[in-house]
């Protein structure tokens, strides 16, 4: 037999599988080889299985060695000749007189052998007899009787491979999650795993040799067997088990039935119906409903919608917001977050009419189906009753916050073919409407609105253009020190060149420019710029700033320290020449890591103005918590400012309290003398607006 064969690694790869290559010894083989040298009244008596390089003997009588070269094994002569090899005299053969076991030590005189081989034909090792004196040639039924002990030592063999398979299987079906059962003719238990013992609370070791009718009970028995015979054995069925404490427990059962020593064999697959409806269960919550909340998801709203349209039903959808919610997040945190929008669910759950699905569709905001036909005046009112819960004050952990809330309102109508999403879209619309208008009541969903959105997109496709044949440009308004009128600074403002409009400003288009999905990169070109820009200017006033809005992407940019590390160092300029503006609107909505990002640029020496000062929701004691350099007092404030005690008394208080923060101060929107020389009297640090200069472009920036 050739090495490398197709035959030969067929062999080998069957002579691994029986592992007995290098195993200990087993007294089975020891008796073959016994019994065989006292057959044959022989001194020696081999058992032996030829791997790729030698023959290894695994039982033996008078022979020392454990194993040899496969090319000097006579041995292995007979595996490559596939049936009784008999040499009565080696020294009258040829083939053998010259062989290193016959002229040296052991002198082999005799050899027989009888080949090893498998149910499959191939052929692992061979029994062998030897002696060191002739003998005369084996008869027809001594050679018989050699293949009979080969026969012998093989069965052995598959059986030591069936046991060990058996040994496996048992130890697999102990640790499946499945409960497996197995029983004999009599239907009494002969296995019984551990799953099994979970599932019904029955002991294995009590369940051992139990009538099968009394571990599982009488009607799972009945329903698995009935009268049958065992060959007719039912093989699936769904039904129940007894446990121990009297339950019945739904399970699906899995029956085989195999013929094993003679006798009939059954097996059972016993899986918990129960767990796996829990675990569905589970999974249909995960799937279709708010952990926060328990109320159905967006997804499953959405599904629930569309049936309702399929089915032709008259539709309603309202689309509830909450107003300043991102603020008490900020403030208070979001586990007080977190129960204000619990509440909110349950206020907007109980207002609704029996039958409505109320949903949370996204963070601070929910949805009311309503399906059927509805009087539109109710829902209307039903609007105002939601807007009213809402804006009760919520308590929750001694804290007491004000939320307020928009509905907007959306309906099926004869003649519109809509699909879930398009109605949802429309309370959306309606929705924002009824933000910018501040209604007390719900918004109906109107074809402007549409056109509005419309509209939206149209300017967002024009910014993106303009962006890309860059018509955006900065202009500088400079800033003054309201003690000597010297400039100290300027703030950068974005125009848009339009090429049939003119000059736009940021008040048409900033809306939608701030959360375009190039405003980052835009605004990266603005610190290059306004860079550039400042850098310039120096040369003029040693101690000029420039100021930049960021915008609120810019902000959660995680590399927003490294881009303006990288330009002030690209333009030689030191880092109190760059003054970051942000709107206290924008900081209270920021997650830690923005804080983080303001902080590091701050202790590098960047300065942090709060812009519109004033108009938002911070409260005095959070202006500590942010890592600022300046306050800009709003416009409105300075607009009234001679005229209005409030006003007066408003920017008199923001001065004290910047100071006595260590911030300075600017206003906004000086437009005459007198308001600039009132700022200055009351201690205000810098100014700007038309009194000094208008926007302009940096060509015409005032020396």
């Amino acid at each position: 037999m050739k090495t490398g064969s197709v035959e030969e690694t067929h062999r080998l790869d069957t002579l691994n599988a029986y592992a007995i290559i290098g195993s200990p010894p087993e007294k089975e083989f020891d008796r073959i080889v016994e019994l065989a040298a006292a057959i044959f009244a022989v001194p020696t008596a081999l058992v032996g299985f030829t791997g790729e390089n030698e023959h290894h003997f695994k039982a033996r009588v008078g022979f020392d060695t454990c194993s040899v070269g496969r090319s000097l094994s006579l041995c292995a002569d007979t595996v490559a000749h596939g049936d009784v090899l008999m040499i009565a005299d080696t020294h009258a053969d040829a083939r053998y007189r010259d062989h290193p076991l016959v002229n040296g030590a052991p002198g082999i005189r005799f050899y027989a052998g009888a080949p090893l081989r498998d149910h499959n034909g191939a052929i692992l090792g061979a029994v062998s007899v030897i002696d060191y004196q002739p003998r005369a040639p084996l008869t027809d039924s001594q050679c018989d009787v050699l293949r009979n002990l080969a026969d012998l030592a093989m069965d052995y063999l598959a059986r030591r491979r069936l046991l060990s398979v058996r040994r496996a299987a048992l130890g697999l079906a102990s640790s499946m999650p499945d409960a497996i059962i197995c029983t004999d003719e009599a239907r009494r238990v002969t296995f019984w795993n551990q799953a099994a013992e979970r599932l019904s609370g029955l002991p294995g070791a009590r369940a051992l040799g139990m009538p099968f009718a009394e571990a599982v009970g009488k009607r799972l028995e009945r329903a698995l067997f009935g009268d049958q015979a065992a060959d007719g054995m039912a093989t699936h069925y769904k039904g129940y088990l007894r446990c121990q404490d009297g339950r019945l427990r739904a399970v699906d059962v899995s029956c085989s039935t195999w013929a094993g020593e003679h006798r009939y064999q059954r097996g059972f697959v016993l899986r918990d119906l129960s767990a796996r409806q829990d675990m569905q269960d589970r999974l249909r919550y995960l799937r279709d409903f708010d952990r926060l909340t328990d109320l159905p998801n967006r997804s499953r709203f959405l599904e629930l919608v569309q049936e309702s349209l399929d089915l032709g039903r008259p539709t309603v959808v309202l689309k509830v917001g909450l107003d300043n919610f991102k603020a008490v997040n900020s403030s208070l945190g979001m586990t007080v977050g977190d129960a204000v929008l619990r509440e909110a669910a349950r206020r907007v759950s109980v207002a609704v009419p029996p039958g409505a699905t109320v949903a949370r569709l996204a963070g601070d905001e929910y949805g009311v189906l309503l399906v059927g036909e509805q009087d539109l005046q109710a829902v209307r009112v039903l609007s105002g009753v939601l807007i009213k819960e809402i804006a009760r004050p919520f308590r929750v952990r001694g804290f007491e916050c004000h939320v307020t809330g928009c509905v907007g309102m959306a309906r099926t109508e004869d003649g519109q073919t809509l699909d879930c999403h398009d109605l949802l879209k429309r309370a959306l619309l309606a929705l924002q409407a009824a933000k910018s208008a501040g209604a007390d009541h719900g918004v109906w969903f109107a074809n402007d609105l549409g056109a509005r959105a419309e509209k939206r997109h149209a300017l967002e496709q024009e910014l993106r253009d303009a962006f890309r044949h860059h018509r955006f440009e900065m202009h500088f308004q400079p800033q003054v020190s309201l003690a000597d009128g010297a400039v100290i600074g300027a703030e950068a403002l974005i125009r848009w060149r339009h090429q049939e409009r003119g000059l736009i400003f940021p008040g048409d288009f900033i809306e939608v420019l701030e959360v375009s999905d190039f405003a980052s990169q835009l605004g990266e070109w603005i610190i290059e710029t306004c860079c550039d820009f400042a850098i310039e200017q120096r040369r003029r006033h040693p101690a000029f700033r420039i100021g930049i809005n960021l915008f609120p992407c810019q902000l959660r940019d995680p590399r927003l320290v490294e881009i303006v590390e990288a330009h002030l160092a690209r333009a030689g300029l030191p880092p109190d020449a760059l003054e970051l503006e942000i709107t206290e609107t924008t900081i209270l909505e920021a997650r830690p890591e923005v804080l983080d990002s303001l902080f590091r640029l701050r202790r590098r020496g960047v300065g942090i103005a709060f812009d519109d000062y004033g108009t938002g929701y911070a409260s005095l004691s959070l202006l500590k918590k942010y890592p600022l350099s300046r306050l800009k007092i709003d416009r409105q404030f300075v607009l009234a400012l001679v005229s209005s005690r409030d006003d007066l008394a408003i920017v008199k208080a923001i001065i004290a309290l910047g100071h006595s923060l260590d911030l300075q101060v600017i206003a906004e929107g000086i437009e005459d003398e007198e308001q600039a020389l009132l700022l200055t009297q009351l201690g205000c640090d810098e100014g700007q607006g038309y009194w000094f200069c208008r926007p302009v472009e940096r060509a015409a920036f005032p020396a």
